[in-house]
């Protein structure tokens, strides 16, 4: 599977649906609670252990599904300046 635009937390959350699994089950089998699986999937909370898990889960690479995380550099982002 390939895509042309960064994977959403939305398309995760589709993804996670369709193949019959809950945040709740992701949940249970890792020992955290709902509320850290969906911080994680909204990249609210990193957690490269749970990253890898929730890809997996998907079928996913987890440098496609969090891309963001995985493709840091390490620099924060510019400000852009405006133009008065």
């Amino acid at each position: 599977m390939t895509f042309s635009e960064p994977i959403t937390a939305m398309d995760i959350q589709y993804m996670l649906k369709r193949k019959g699994v809950t945040q709740k089950a992701l949940a249970e089998k890792h020992g955290v609670s709902e509320m850290t699986i969906s911080r994680v999937i909204h990249q609210k909370l990193i957690s490269d252990r749970l990253f890898r898990a929730i890809s997996k889960e998907i079928g996913l690479d987890p440098k496609v599904a969090f891309a963001d995380y995985y493709n840091w550099d390490g620099r924060r982002p510019r400000k852009s300046s405006s133009a008065n």
